[in-house]
């Protein structure tokens, strides 16, 4: 109970919003060195308990890691944001036991969930939002005027025991189904099959793995 309360009160107190406090706090607590240091993993800890919409215990956040809306994160127990990982969609939610590896970029504007169990390898993007090419639009970015660009925001879906592929590419609407493996560097258009593996420029499906055996833990 003493160091609950401990945790708690520092917890607040680097998460308080004050002007130039927080945005000093907020570089030296994400700019401390991650794994294979303690300490801080463990202030990232605290000060994310506060931060996001949802942290459960045992969740490892690394060096360098950015939240866009932080209120709108959800990361169960025993997920790893790797170093230098990007979240900047709407809405992101984390299973259980997820490893999000060092560099991945999850772009902004629709949302992101990835289900217990899966893994996103490094350097992926996870595209949430694009540009249209129709009725004229133009589609050079948040630059322009809105009523100039046509925006399509969708929501990817990552579901359990998945697998994606380093350099891998999802597009905004896909799911990506129970236990599907995508390859290094393959770009995902349209929803996959349970326990497809996909490789190659066309995402061609080269086969099935075996479904899980294990029992959830």
């Amino acid at each position: 109970m003493p160091l609950g309360i401990v945790e708690h009160v520092v917890g607040f107190v680097l998460a308080l919003p004050v002007p130039i406090y927080s945005s000093i706090v907020y570089a030296l607590v994400t700019g401390m060195r991650g794994l294979p240091h303690f300490l801080g993993m463990y202030v990232r800890g605290l000060y994310y308990r506060e931060k996001l919409g949802l942290m459960e215990p045992n969740v490892f956040i690394d060096q360098g890691v950015f939240f866009a809306y932080p209120k709108e994160v959800e990361l169960k127990e025993f997920s790893y944001i790797d170093k230098n990982v990007i979240i900047m969609s709407r809405t992101a939610k984390v299973g259980r036991r997820v490893h999000i590896a060092p560099r991945v970029f999850v772009s902004g504007g629709g949302d992101f969930e990835i289900e217990d169990y899966a893994c996103i390898a490094t350097n992926s993007n996870i595209i949430t939002s694009t540009e249209v090419l129709k009725d004229g639009a133009r589609c050079s970015g948040p630059m322009v005027s809105a009523d100039q660009r046509n925006v399509f925001r969708g929501r990817v879906l990552i579901r359990k025991d998945a697998f994606i592929g380093a350099n891998a590419t999802l597009l905004p609407g896909v799911t990506i189904e129970r236990g599907s493996v995508i390859g290094a560097g393959v770009t995902v258009a349209k929803d996959t099959a349970p326990w497809g593996i996909y490789v190659g420029a066309k995402t061609q499906q080269l086969g099935e793995r075996q479904p899980v055996k294990w029992p959830d833990n």
